[in-house]
């Protein structure tokens, strides 16, 4: 790291050290000691809620996560323009975990139920809509994000698109080992 993104990452920090603080006072030292990142959905849910917000701004309104039984539960408020308000429900099971080296991609199967909180008419096109295939392969083709692919029943998400993707450290592996009692767990290897 260079001097400037030295100074650049000690000013973050700085800047979000009550947000951090309130972050890592959620996990636990004896799990990181072991190799374990357990991330409780209360960090996703309650502690980074705005920033995510913020992101997916105007589309998402609200959400909540859960992780359980070996699943991702996501629960979305989706603002979804001509089609009115959408409740969009997802359950996510992790197919595909590769996190090493030069591949960083994540994959999952999902299942939805999405359903209409506007008028009648704007039921009646989110069921037009649906017949072409999920309503997140749908929404995956209109964002055009070069880093997700969806199918049928099916999330790739390839993290080397992303920019971002170059600050990983070449020695960084995760390993996904499940999700349960509202706990996602991760094995990190530096």
């Amino acid at each position: 790291m260079t001097d400037a993104g030295l100074k650049n990452f000690l000013g973050f920090l700085l800047r979000n050290k009550n947000m951090i603080f309130s972050i890592l006072d959620k996990f636990k030292p004896e799990d990181i000691e072991k190799g374990i990142i357990a991330i409780p959905d209360s960090v996703i849910n309650h502690d980074l809620k705005m920033q995510i917000i913020d992101k997916a701004d105007p589309y998402l309104n609200d959400y909540l996560i859960s992780f359980q039984h070996n699943s991702i539960i996501l629960d979305l408020d989706i603002d979804a323009k001509q089609l009115g308000r959408l409740s969009a429900k997802y359950m996510l099971d992790v197919t595909r975990f590769a996190f090493y080296d030069e591949v960083h991609q994540l994959q999952f199967s999902f299942k939805e139920d999405v359903r209409s909180r506007g008028n009648l008419m704007q039921s009646m096109a989110l069921k037009a809509v649906g017949l072409k295939g999920s309503y997140l392969q749908l929404a995956a083709e209109m964002a055009k994000l070069d880093f997700l692919q969806v199918d049928k029943d099916s999330i790739t998400i390839d993290i080397d698109t992303l920019d971002s993707a170059k600050k990983i450290p070449p020695s960084l592996r995760l390993e996904y080992i499940g999700t349960e009692d509202r706990i996602l767990k991760l094995k990190f290897h530096i």
